[in-house]
């Protein structure tokens, strides 16, 4: 019951605030206008709105959380109403939140919930001086309503929270209650009169929230949190899913697994093949308006294995922002990791894979991102089996690199073989994700040809003539189990009827 109490604490703590990546923070080593020449670097410019996708998983396999957010301190970008951006007039809120989450009212779990953070300081020593004091300022707020919503007083309670320096402080938090609509009609409804049209119309990460929002178990929140002279506006979309908690919807097909078996797909979390940056940056040199997060909390202490793109060791200077590629960080119990799209303007699924396991020690591998997109792996098989990490593709491509691979007549099958496979196996591996029956099926059937491969592990290759050999085995053997062998159970069963 703890874990999960813990857990729901960081999923609430991520949508409510989830700032960090807008204010990713890279401390560049001062370069020369010379040497950013002569290594023909490019400089980031900097413009104000910035998209995210977070991923929060529970290695443990109970919950993950699939976040999509759209911020900006440029008030023409996302608008709000004239009496809620006038909370910057009040120095001492912190926060302000609209959102339809998951028992953000705990009391109320029918309703959703309007949140404003105020500072404890100077807000009286005892309980009821401190709720009179934070109402005194917070119903200013919510006095006529929010946005489209009238408001009720639920509670005032004292909160720990994590401020811009790293401090944990307590706040006083007031929390109203809302009639709750559906995230669709929400999303639908306020990210029309809140962002711009601009953003709504250049694609990019807003299209994966619309799609997001469709869930019915999905959540909406927008956030605003002043912060000196600026405002920081948000709205994130959010989705908690688990295999094991019926309150949640259930995560999208191959995920659980893949996790189980120690590898991460982000794209899998959104279900797509490829994501784009919003076109609303143009053709500006944006390397960090656009992030990709995956956070693993676990209570073992792990590390990433390998990545499928490009490795950023360690964000100081501005060289490393030139390519797009993983940068991670480590800590107990956690592995964070953020992908920069660079010079890039979109990412395949494949390109995002990385894998972890228990901590070693051992160096990042990164595989080659070429072999992935070309053929470095068994479509069907990878769907069917729910990673290119289980036995059976490991299986595979040890056959594959270390014995059919070694000659000359194996890599030309190879070479044919590739040219005919990949004509048609994305879209059997396609229908895999989409019909769970259709790939226990698949599974079924790979299992004699699995089983067939494995007699290349014990044979002793040395030459073209033993390759020919065994291979024109290995394939009259499939043939018999696949095709001969039921053609003659089909005629002798002909014969009895």
């Amino acid at each position: 019951m703890l874990k999960f109490l813990i857990f729901l604490m960081i999923l609430v703590g991520s949508s409510f605030f989830l700032t960090d990546v807008y204010s990713l923070e890279v401390e560049f080593q001062k370069e020369s206008e010379r040497i950013m020449d002569s290594m023909g670097w490019l400089e980031p410019e900097k413009i104000p709105y910035q998209e995210q996708i977070q991923i929060i998983i529970d290695h443990a396999g109970e919950k993950n959380r699939i976040t999509v957010g759209m911020l900006s301190k440029d008030p023409t970008d996302l608008r709000f109403p004239e009496y809620i951006e006038d909370i910057m007039i009040e120095p001492r809120i912190i926060s302000f939140l609209l959102t339809n989450d998951f028992a953000c009212a705990p009391n109320q779990i029918e309703r959703a919930c309007v949140i404003i953070d105020v500072e404890r300081e100077g807000l009286g020593d005892n309980i009821v001086d401190i709720r009179n004091n934070t109402r005194e300022i917070t119903d200013k707020v919510v006095g006529d309503g929010v946005i489209l919503f009238s408001a009720e007083f639920d509670s005032v309670s004292l909160q720990p929270i994590t401020n811009s320096d790293g401090e944990k402080v307590f706040v006083s938090r007031a929390v109203y209650t809302i009639n709750k609509p559906s995230t669709s009609s929400l999303f639908g409804a306020i990210s029309s009169m809140i962002i711009s049209s601009d953003i709504r119309n250049s694609g990019g990460f807003y299209d994966h929230a619309t799609e997001l929002a469709k869930n019915d178990f999905s959540a909406f929140t927008i956030s605003l949190l002043p912060q000196g002279e600026s405002m920081l506006r948000a709205m994130h979309v959010s989705l908690t899913c688990s295999d094991k908690l019926q309150q949640f919807v259930r995560c999208p097909e191959n995920v659980t697994e893949q996790i189980a078996n120690g590898e991460i797909s982000p794209l899998d979390f959104i279900e797509v093949e490829n994501i784009s940056k919003s076109k609303f940056f143009g053709d500006k040199f944006l390397p960090l308006n656009s992030v990709i997060q995956v956070s693993i909390l676990s209570e073992q202490d792990l590390e990433v294995k390998s990545v499928n793109t490009h490795l950023i060791e360690k964000l100081q200077n501005i060289g490393d922002l030139q390519n797009n590629g993983w940068v991670f960080s480590e800590t107990d119990h956690k592995v964070d990791g953020r992908y920069i799209f660079g010079q890039d303007t979109s990412v395949s699924k494949s390109e995002l894979v990385f894998s972890f396991g228990p901590n070693t020690g051992a160096p990042i591998e990164v595989r080659d991102v070429k072999e992935v997109k070309e053929g470095g792996g068994c479509l069907i098989a990878t769907a069917a089996f729910g990673s290119e990490l289980a036995p059976q593709i490991q299986l595979l491509r040890e056959i594959r690199d270390g014995t059919v691979l070694q000659t000359e007549s194996g890599s030309a099958f190879m070479t044919g073989f590739n040219q005919f496979y990949y004509s048609f196996s994305p879209a059997v591996a396609d229908y895999e994700r989409e019909n769970p029956t259709f790939k226990g099926a698949v599974k079924i059937t790979l299992t004699p040809l699995l089983t067939s491969l494995t007699l290349l592990q014990y044979a002793d290759i040395d030459s073209e003539s033993e390759m020919l050999g065994y291979g024109i085995g290995v394939m009259l053997l499939n043939i018999g189990m696949y095709f001969i062998g039921p053609a003659i159970l089909i005629i002798k069963i002909k014969k009895r009827i």
